[in-house]
C-alpha cells in the first residue's frame, strides 16, 4: 500500500500537481539509493503512457540548474496543468523532474544519463535469473551475479552488456549484423555476433567457454593488439596476472550445468569446490588439511537446494562437515 501510494505521488511530480510536502516525501524518499531504480521504472511507466516529442536532456539540465539558483521562482520547474508551458513541453516537466530529484542527491550529469538508460539485474546466493532481449537473445545468470545493460534496448550500435559473477549466453546474429560485446571486470572483452558461450568473472578467475559460433576475446586495455578467436569446445582462462590460456574440452556444456541446478564435477579438489560454494550459496568454508583441500573427485551433483548438496559432497569425497549458520568446515 505504502508503494502505491509513493507511485501515485511520484506520477504527480512528473505530472507537475505534486504539493510542496508530497516534494519533499518524494525527496525523502530518494534519499534511499536502493529506490532509484524503482523511480526510473516509474518514469518509464510513465514516459510509456504520456508520449511527447523529444526533448534535449542537455538543455533541460542547465536550465534547470540555473531555476535551482533563482530564489524567486522556486517552484517554476513543477508547472500545474493549467500554467502554460512555454520553453519545455510536458516531456520536458518529467525529464527536468528526474534530473532535479537526482541533482537533489548531488549526482553528476553523466552519472544522471547512466541511471536513466542503464539498468542492472542481479542475483542472491542460490538463485538464478533468465533475462530476455528484444534482438531474441538470452542470458542466464548464475548466483551471486550482476548483468548491467541499456534499458531501452540496445538501438543500431554495438550490443554490450557489463557482467560481474557468472552468466550463460546464446546471442542471436542480426541483420544489421551488430557485435555483441560482454566487458567483465578483469578487463576482458567477449566480442560475438551469434554463438552460445559461458562467461565466468569473479575474483579468483576469468573464463570464457564457447559451446557454438565464434567469438574473439579483447583486452579492453589493449585494443589494437590481436584479438584470441575462441573455437566451439575452447575454454579459456585468464589468470589474475591478466595472461590468457586455451585448452580444449569436449563437453562445454558441462561449464553451464548450474542452469539446471547440478555442479559439474571433473577432478575437482576440494579447495576449488570450496570456492564454488562461498560464490554460490555465500558459505564461508573450511579446511583446516591441506592433503584433503587437494582430494579431487568427478561426477554430477544435484545442487538446487545448499543442505543435500553438502551431504552428497561429503559422501562423494568420504569427508565429514559441520555447519553452523553460513559457516562449514570439511573434515576427514
Amino acid at each position: 500500500m505504502e508503494d502505491q501510494v509513493i507511485k501515485n505521488t511520484v506520477h504527480d511530480y512528473f505530472a507537475g500537481r505534486a504539493t510542496p510536502l508530497q516534494k519533499k516525501v518524494i525527496e525523502e524518499w530518494l534519499k534511499d539509493t536502493g529506490n532509484h531504480e524503482q523511480y526510473y521504472q516509474w518514469l518509464h511507466e510513465w514516459e510509456l503512457n504520456h508520449l511527447q516529442g523529444r526533448a534535449s536532456w542537455e538543455d533541460a539540465f542547465q536550465r534547470t540548474q540555473q531555476m535551482l539558483h533563482q530564489e524567486s521562482e522556486p517552484e517554476a520547474i513543477l508547472q500545474t496543468d493549467d500554467t502554460p508551458i512555454r520553453w519545455w513541453n510536458r516531456t520536458s516537466v518529467r525529464l527536468i523532474a528526474a534530473v532535479v530529484a537526482v541533482a537533489f542527491l548531488g549526482v553528476s550529469f553523466p552519472a544522471i544519463r547512466n541511471l536513466i538508460y542503464y539498468q542492472t539485474s542481479e542475483t542472491g546466493y542460490g538463485e538464478t535469473r533468465n533475462i530476455s532481449f528484444e534482438d531474441g537473445s538470452s542470458v542466464t545468470l548464475n548466483a551471486n551475479s550482476s548483468l548491467r545493460y541499456p534499458r531501452f534496448g540496445f538501438g543500431e550500435g554495438t550490443r554490450r552488456v557489463e557482467l560481474r559473477g557468472e552468466a550463460d549466453f546464446q546471442i542471436e546474429h542480426t541483420p544489421q549484423h551488430q557485435p555483441f560485446i560482454v566487458s567483465i571486470p578483469s578487463g576482458l572483452e567477449v566480442n560475438v555476433l551469434g554463438t552460445q558461450f559461458t562467461v565466468f568473472a569473479r575474483s579468483r578467475r576469468s573464463q570464457v567457454t564457447l559451446r557454438s559460433g565464434k567469438v574473439a576475446l579483447q583486452m579492453k586495455q589493449a585494443p589494437q593488439a590481436s584479438p584470441l578467436v575462441m573455437k566451439p569446445g575452447d575454454l579459456v582462462v585468464m589468470n589474475p596476472s591478466g595472461k590468457l590460456s586455451r585448452s580444449h574440452t569436449a563437453h562445454p556444456e558441462q561449464y553451464a550445468s548450474w542452469k539446471d541446478h547440478h555442479l559439474t564435477l571433473n577432478r575437482t579438489s576440494l579447495r576449488e569446490l570450496a570456492s564454488i560454494l562461498e560464490e554460490t550459496y555465500g558459505f564461508e568454508v573450511e579446511i583446516n588439511d591441506p592433503e584433503l583441500a587437494s582430494r579431487t573427485a568427478t561426477g554430477l551433483l544435484p545442487a538446487e537446494k545448499p543442505e543435500a548438496t553438502l551431504e552428497l559432497i561429503a559422501e562423494l569425497f568420504a569427508i565429514n562437515f559441520t555447519r553452523r549458520d553460513n559457516r562449514i568446515v570439511f573434515k576427514d
